[in-house]
């Protein structure tokens, strides 16, 4: 598993460095208890700011186009996951952890894998890069298939909230 920091200033290392430290014992964890194969997944962990740059920068590669709007911030968020070119991305917002203790830390990194096993099950993929394209604009989908997605997102988030007692046994 690829983990690297964007545009991160050195005062982040002992975050990134964590997050390095345990990423590969999070994704064991997680792919055991949901018997479940991770699909390549990649973590970038960013400055708050530089999220949706980083995020944008991923879909400009994934749906090879270099019109896609700048990224605005968004707030209140811990991490997310998405399509990456090949496989998947998780972004770590660093600055929502730098207040807090290390298992916060450690849980946001198994929420977030085990949305990256999510992604990896059959159709996913296609369905979000779907998703992807209705929210820039490049391709608009019927509202149903807009709000299927939209449940089934429900749905994952669940399964990743329920699964966050992982972060426990990471040592």
């Amino acid at each position: 598993m690829d983990v690297a920091g964007y545009r991160l200033h050195h005062q982040y290392t002992p975050l990134l460095g964590r997050v390095q430290e345990i990423a590969d014992q999070a994704a064991r964890l997680v792919q055991q208890r949901m018997r479940e194969r991770m699909p390549p997944t990649r973590i970038v962990v960013a400055r708050e700011k530089y999220c949706p740059l980083a995020l944008v920068e991923n879909y400009q590669a994934v749906l090879g186009t270099d019109r896609l709007p700048p990224g605005r911030p968004g707030t209140d968020w811990m991490g997310t996951t998405t399509v990456g070119p090949e496989g998947v991305l998780v972004v770590i917002n660093v600055d929502a952890h730098c207040e807090a203790d290390r298992s916060e830390l450690d849980q946001t990194v198994v929420h977030e894998l085990v949305h990256a096993v999510q992604f990896g099950r059959p159709g996913k993929r296609d369905q979000v890069i779907g998703g992807v394209r209705h929210n820039f604009g490049i391709e608009k989908q019927k509202t149903v298939s807009v709000w299927k997605l939209n449940r089934r997102t429900g749905v994952d988030e669940r399964e990743a909230r329920s699964l966050e007692y992982l972060a426990r046994e990471i040592r």
